[in-house]
């Protein structure tokens, strides 16, 4: 049983680790001015909630929010702005991934790839919503302003925050479909 925490922490941390790591590269499209990135930095976190359940998923998700707020270009403009933007936003998204582990390992097991991809396509998909709504409230509540004149805040917040999100979801998706079999085949988790 030690043994078993000891090896889920220090998949957490590697996990963490390569998030941050792929956080660097990161392309930002030309109508984020006020921040969103794409990157694959969501990829361990898919990898370790399917692997582990949604606490680690959450865990992993919550330290990498965190060490995004302190070594990112933060804008902070209010306490709760940054559990919204940096912490809970990536908590939440490995949470959503990891409620899919037992579907997911149980699909792998017996139904094959195409049962199991789409069921990790659904994870991925259901932790970039929740995702999407962390970043949208903290958009229509902090970042109203930059809504343009007479728009609902959180018409805007829910296209700005989704203009960067979708396609990081969609990337993760891709490279979560090559990478989460092939692990899960050569070090299948208990």
């Amino acid at each position: 049983m030690r043994n078993k925490r000891i090896l889920v922490l220090v998949e957490v941390a590697l996990a963490t680790a390569l998030s941050l790591v792929l956080g660097l590269w990161e392309f930002r499209l030309p109508f984020n001015v006020a921040g969103g990135s794409i990157s694959l930095a969501m990829l361990p976190m898919v990898v370790i909630a399917l692997r582990r359940g949604p606490v680690a998923g959450a865990i992993t998700g919550a330290i990498y929010g965190s060490f995004d707020l302190i070594m990112g270009k933060a804008y902070i403009l209010h306490w709760a702005q940054v559990l919204l933007d940096y912490p809970l936003p990536y908590l939440l998204f490995g949470l959503g991934v990891g409620l899919f582990v037992w579907a997911y390992r149980k699909s792998f097991d017996k139904s094959g790839l195409k049962k199991s991809s789409a069921i990790l396509v659904a994870a991925v998909a259901v932790g970039g919503v929740l995702r999407w709504v962390a970043h949208v409230l903290s958009g229509a509540i902090f970042f109203a302003s930059y809504a343009p004149e007479g728009m609902n805040p959180w018409i805007y917040s829910m296209g700005y925050n989704a203009g960067y999100i979708l396609p990081t979801v969609i990337i993760v998706c891709l490279a979560s479909l090559i990478v989460v079999p092939a692990l899960q085949k050569a070090l299948p988790a208990e």
